[in-house]
């Protein structure tokens, strides 16, 4: 069940490129009208269809993304922060293009739309980081 959006405020943590891959139309589309969890959802049916273990990682970093700028609007400071460092440690690997993205310019973005909620206290970060990072490792180590 999609979660109730936010009201759009007329700014975008990133730009619509001008440029982008057919598939990711409805993603940048509803980008532009500042549904990010729909956003979260046109991604996700992406991603689940996905085969490739590397592009799987790339999709879930960016459904990742979306879900910090929603939270972030909706008040949830920690689930912002959470969200965050899940599509940051996820992103790197494609830093700082891919598929025509400026996955770079994304984060950035991104990090100053949510710089609020990231300036708060949050338990639990750094372990979270940890964690993703060795299982993401031992993902590639196979």
């Amino acid at each position: 069940m999609p979660l109730p959006e936010n009201p759009p405020q007329g700014r975008l943590p990133f730009p619509v490129p001008a440029q982008y891959s057919p598939e990711f139309r409805a993603f940048w589309e509803l980008w532009r009208a500042e549904k990010f969890w729909a956003c979260h959802e046109a991604l996700e049916e992406l991603w689940r269809a996905e085969k490739c273990h590397s592009r799987r990682r790339f999709l879930q970093g960016m459904v990742h993304l979306c879900a910090a700028v929603f939270q972030h609007r909706r008040g949830n400071a920690k689930g912002a922060a959470r969200q965050w460092v899940r599509a940051r440690v996820r992103l790197e690997p494609f830093l700082p293009r891919h598929e025509n993205l400026e996955i770079e310019a994304m984060l950035r973005g991104v990090e100053s739309e949510i710089a609020p909620s990231l300036a708060q206290p949050h338990e639990g970060l750094k372990e979270l980081e940890t964690q993703l990072r060795q299982k993401l490792n031992g993902e590639t180590s196979r």
